[in-house]
């Protein structure tokens, strides 16, 4: 009986030495495994943590280029919008240019029909004097005035001044005297008229 007791107690304390390395016994394989086992599933979720830690910076980096490319992409349909938009100012303002380029055209040639007959019609010198002048000439059969004027000339001119200058029937009349106070004799008095056909 106390063999048994004996056997059974060394037994105790070699299965103790044996799941125990510290109480002197050899190692324990399984608890060796065991530690080994959690030692590399340490390593590995450290390296799964900064895997997952370099995958969110990524796609954090990704996020913020996708915003830079959907603003410049705005941008340019703006950009694109108001190309547009001055194309289609410029083209209404061409084609306007063209039209008012077209009627100043047809208002030369309007001017350059009616006023391809003119001529100048001068009329014959009154001296004057010392006395009043009236003097006129009319346009040649056919032509019509559509101004005048007249020319006054010599040394006494500027003693004088002219009291009308006015389209007359087909023509043009003017008329002058001596300014009041002056006797000036030495003038001429012609008229013009502009006369187109």
């Amino acid at each position: 009986m106390k063999n048994r007791y004996l056997v059974l107690g060394l037994s105790l304390v070699l299965a103790l030495a044996m799941a125990v390395p510290a109480l002197g016994g050899p190692g324990n394989p399984v608890a060796s495994i065991s530690a080994s086992a959690k030692s590399t599933a340490n390593k590995a979720l450290k390296k799964a943590k900064a895997a997952q830690k370099t995958a969110n910076a990524a796609q954090s980096a990704a996020n913020g280029a996708q915003t830079t490319a959907n603003a410049a992409n705005a941008a340019a349909s703006k950009a694109q919008t108001a190309a547009t938009t001055a194309q289609t100012t410029a083209n209404s303002a061409n084609a306007l240019a063209d039209k008012a380029q077209k009627a100043a055209a047809a208002a030369q040639a309007t001017a350059n029909s009616k006023f391809d007959h003119t001529n100048f019609e001068n009329g014959s010198p009154s001296s004057g004097e010392g006395e009043d002048a009236i003097v006129g000439v009319g346009c040649p059969e056919g032509e019509s005035p559509t101004g005048g004027g007249f020319v006054l000339a010599g040394t006494d001119s500027n003693k004088v001044r002219v009291d009308l200058s006015s389209q007359y029937l087909n023509g043009w009349i003017v008329s002058a005297d001596n300014i009041a106070g002056h006797t000036g004799e030495n003038w001429e008095l012609s008229a013009v008229a502009v006369c187109i056909g």
